[in-house]
C-alpha cells in the first residue's frame, strides 16, 4: 500500500528571524525605517492640505502611494516595536486617504447643475470642516507616533483609531 505513506508529522519551515538592531539614523536600520514612513505620512497629509486641487494633488497622492508601498512592503520585517509603527503609518494613510476620497466624491454628487445651491453650499461646508478635522487627525496620529519612533518606543495600539 503506498498510496498511504503519508507523513502527518512534518515540520514547519523554519522562520526567518527578525534583523537585529542596528544603531544609528540610516535608512538601513528600523529606527530609520520606522521615521520614514511617519515623514511620508506627514508629507502626504501636508501636501494634500496645501494643494487640494488638480495637478499639484497628484504630487500628494504620489507621497501617499508611496508611503504606502514602503509601509506594506516592510511591515512584519522589522523589530517588533518597529512593526508597530508601519501598522500604524498603513492605517493612518488608508482610513485618511478613504475620507478624503469620500468627501470629494460627494462634492462631485452635489455639484450637479440640478442641484439647490443651500445644499452645494452646506455639503462644501460639511467637506472642508470633515477634511480639515481629517487632515489634523492624521497630522497629530504621525507626529506623536514619529516621536515614539525616534525613541524607539512601540506604538501603543496601532490597529486603534486614536493615537
Amino acid at each position: 500500500m503506498s498510496h498511504d505513506n503519508v507523513t502527518p508529522f512534518r515540520r514547519p519551515p523554519p522562520k526567518r528571524a527578525p534583523a537585529p538592531q542596528q544603531e544609528g539614523w540610516g535608512f538601513k536600520t528600523h529606527r530609520g525605517k520606522a521615521v520614514l514612513a511617519h515623514f511620508l505620512t506627514i508629507a502626504a497629509f501636508v501636501l494634500s492640505l496645501l494643494f487640494p486641487a488638480p495637478p499639484m494633488s497628484f504630487v500628494a497622492l504620489a507621497v501617499a502611494v508611496a508611503g504606502f508601498l514602503f509601509v506594506y512592503s516592510n511591515r512584519g520585517a522589522a523589530m517588533p516595536w518597529a512593526n508597530t509603527h508601519h501598522e500604524h503609518a498603513l492605517r493612518t494613510l488608508v482610513i485618511g486617504y478613504s475620507i478624503l476620497t469620500l468627501l470629494s466624491l460627494l462634492g462631485m454628487l452635489v455639484n450637479t447643475p440640478l442641484s439647490l445651491e443651500q445644499v452645494r453650499n452646506g455639503v462644501a461646508q460639511f467637506a472642508f470642516w470633515v477634511g480639515l478635522a481629517t487632515m489634523l487627525w492624521a497630522l497629530l496620529r504621525a507626529l506623536i507616533a514619529l516621536v515614539l519612533a525616534v525613541l524607539r518606543r512601540p506604538v501603543w495600539n496601532p490597529r486603534g483609531w486614536l493615537v
